[in-house]
């Protein structure tokens, strides 16, 4: 089983594993010092340099302290993307390649505005933790040996994995169960290589997500 699968795996387990606790605290009481929610989300994710614009998910749970007005969530992201430009010059010559971006992270929310009458808070905060990369490609290229000392096509492939820090702000307007959550990724960048060709992965960006957040 490849990597890939393995990961689609887990994130389809840790989305399943969230909405089950979802269940359970549902029977929380709104008076009580301490609410649970969990939520599921997707959305447009735009790296600053050389990942492109793409598709995002992500999970997360939340413990809201009612009487202090905030949050603190643990969060997991997902960004999977084919048609990206992360070598440095010189480049190789690119056949097919995969990159899957998970940050994984640890957010603080304060409440701003609570408004009961038409259902609806409005949070900011500040979040931070790890991002893991996992990227495989395949180049092609020339080697000599060939008839009368030319030269012979090859290909190539690779796999490479890493990882670095970042941190994010963030807003999340949530009416009812529904939400919309934009944040912005400050990330430490990751230099990497393959084949003698290097390449820099920075999930730095902007990212904007509606999602479904069940608790009570």
């Amino acid at each position: 089983m490849s990597k890939q699968t393995l990961l689609i795996i887990l994130i389809t387990l840790i989305a399943a594993f969230a909405f089950g606790q979802g269940k359970e605290s549902s029977v929380t009481s709104k008076d009580s010092a301490l609410t649970q929610y969990y939520s599921g989300k997707v959305g447009f994710y735009s790296p600053r340099a050389g990942l492109n614009n793409g598709l995002m998910l992500g999970v997360d749970g939340i413990t809201e302290f009612n009487k202090f007005n905030f949050f603190l969530s643990g969060d997991i992201d997902f960004y999977p993307k084919k048609t990206i430009d992360i070598f440095n010059s010189p480049k190789p010559d690119i056949t097919d390649q995969t990159i899957y971006l998970i940050p994984l992270h640890v957010n603080f929310g304060y409440k701003l505005l609570d408004i009961k009458d038409a259902d609806t808070k409005f949070y900011a905060g500040v979040g931070g933790g790890y991002y893991l990369y996992f990227y495989s490609v395949a180049y092609s290229g020339t080697s000599s040996g060939g008839l009368l000392g030319g030269t012979i096509p090859t290909s190539t492939s690779d796999s490479k994995s890493g990882g670095n820090i970042f941190f994010s702000v963030f807003g999340r307007v949530l009416i009812g169960k529904i939400f919309i959550e934009p944040r912005f990724y400050f990330a430490s960048k990751k230099d990497d290589n393959t084949g003698g060709y290097s390449f820099t992965v920075d999930p730095s960006g902007f990212a904007i997500t509606l999602g479904f957040q069940y608790g009570h």
